[in-house]
């Protein structure tokens, strides 16, 4: 197994593609902390990993909030004694306007979230990995940190920065002459998750906006996005995040690796 006897921590962890990491890490052999903000869903996660052998603690964890995540550090260190793996892969799209209609408030929400947090949580667990002078960092980005996602700027302007982060914390760690940790950055395409056809989200609030259906949105906008016409299932991503994370990819670091279907090719 890739990542025997590994500790890996997931923010988001409790649904879609944070899911599917944790589920997909555990089966290669890693002890999972699954962070979220809603207590619910992590202790749904971390019980069903435990049902099926593995080992999870649930840490409910708001990813805004530096002071829960020194809490998810505590309780991490406590549980497991050390931390192999960091996946920054909590996330919002946001509510999708025109910039110029843009509600100040859930603009800043956003990048608080998606930016705020991966620094917050990546500055709180590095020295650990420091300490260790092993470690492994995934920043789950997007295709919309390398080009445009009209109707959707923060999200946008949020990811372009979770690529820039990653690809500065690499240059440091390799300054700091700390070659066995890698930070690299995952850019999924449109996934197949709630957040795209759940009530209310992506499909439904860019109906309303194109004066169109959620199916036409997806048939007709979507999916064409991609040279292979489809969405991408929350398992790819954590197939790559799985790779990420082991020994076989100690020569990547710096990256932001397209899981996309080819909506882009940079």
């Amino acid at each position: 197994m890739k990542l025997q006897d590994r500790v890996a921590v997931v923010t988001g962890g409790g649904r879609g593609i944070g899911k599917s990491i944790c589920l997909a890490f555990a089966q290669e052999g890693a002890d999972i902390v699954v962070a979220a903000d809603i207590e619910a869903e992590v202790e749904e996660v971390a019980g069903t990993l435990e049902q099926s052998g593995y080992k999870a603690l649930p840490v409910t964890t708001n990813v805004t909030n530096p002071d829960e995540i020194n809490h998810l550090v505590e309780e991490t260190m406590k549980r497991f004694g050390k931390v192999d793996i960091l996946v920054n892969n909590a996330g919002i799209v946001g509510k999708r306007f025109f910039l110029h209609e843009s509600d100040d408030r859930l603009w800043r929400q956003t990048i608080e979230v998606n930016l705020f947090g991966t620094y917050f949580c990546t500055k709180a667990f590095l020295p650990k990995m420091i300490t260790q002078q092993r470690g492994r960092i995934i920043n789950i980005a997007s295709v919309s940190g390398k080009q445009a996602s009209p109707t959707n700027s923060a999200y946008c302007a949020s990811k372009h920065g979770v690529i820039g982060i990653t690809r500065t914390l690499a240059a440091e760690l390799g300054l700091l002459g700390l070659t066995e940790i890698t930070a690299n950055a995952i850019c999924p395409g449109v996934a197949d998750t709630d957040m795209l056809t759940g009530k209310g989200m992506i499909l439904d609030e860019l109906a309303a906006l194109l004066e169109t259906t959620p199916e036409a949105v997806l048939e007709e906008r979507i999916k064409p996005m991609s040279i292979q016409r489809r969405l991408i299932q929350p398992e790819e991503v954590a197939g790559m995040a799985v790779y990420l994370a082991s020994d076989d990819a100690r020569g990547i670091t710096g990256q932001a690796v397209n899981v996309c279907a080819g909506s882009v090719f940079y």
